[in-house]
């Protein structure tokens, strides 16, 4: 009767000879990796999808976020305003 570090060993053999004996086996393999990364790369689009979706309701509903984008990205100054601009040091 073989030993049990005998029959592993040959298990273990058959395994890798079925996963990479033949193109069918690898390819499944490969299809398992390629729908792992589609379903991140899906997961990662909704929640990007979430942001963008608060985006729109604050630029459609809130003007002073708004208001705080055109300061921040266009650099806006409302009338009457004056504006303070620091040189930093550099070392």
């Amino acid at each position: 009767m073989p030993s049990k570090k005998t029959i592993y060993i040959v298990l273990g053999v058959l395994f890798v000879c079925f996963l990479f004996g033949n193109s069918g086996s690898r390819k499944l393999v490969r299809r398992y990796f390629d729908i792992y990364k589609l379903k991140s790369e899906i997961s990662q689009q909704k929640r990007e999808n979430i942001l963008l979706k608060k985006e729109i309701y604050l630029l459609e509903n809130d003007q002073s976020y708004i208001e705080r984008i055109a300061r921040k990205e266009l650099g806006l100054v409302a009338p009457g305003e004056v504006e303070y601009r620091f040189k930093k040091q550099e070392n």
